[in-house]
């Protein structure tokens, strides 16, 4: 039984979804100012307002790790991959020596 089993389909399907996710957000409009006069108040429209820029400040920062956690997910799976590979030359020269 092996000591250490990696699910290559998790990091996998992590990766896309890491991807998927930094998509949307990226591809999300800020949309603060089309419902100012909705807001009835002043008040409340520079609320939102304030709500709308802190957001897309975190926003940035947000998409900035999720692309960091992608490339360290993918760079995770494929030396996970490597070492298989390389243990599994080295069980078959080691099956054939014997």
């Amino acid at each position: 039984m092996p000591d250490l089993k990696v699910d290559y389909q998790l990091l996998e399907s992590t990766e896309r979804t890491l991807s998927s996710l930094v998509s949307e957000f990226q591809n999300m409009q800020a949309q603060e100012a089309a419902y100012d006069g909705a807001m009835g108040s002043g008040p409340i429209a520079a609320a939102m307002n304030g709500f709308a820029t802190n957001w897309n400040d975190n926003k940035k920062s947000l998409v900035s790790s999720m692309q960091t956690l992608g490339k360290m997910v993918s760079e995770t799976a494929a030396r996970f991959k490597a070492t298989d590979t390389k243990l599994a030359a080295s069980q078959r020269t080691t099956s054939q020596q014997s």
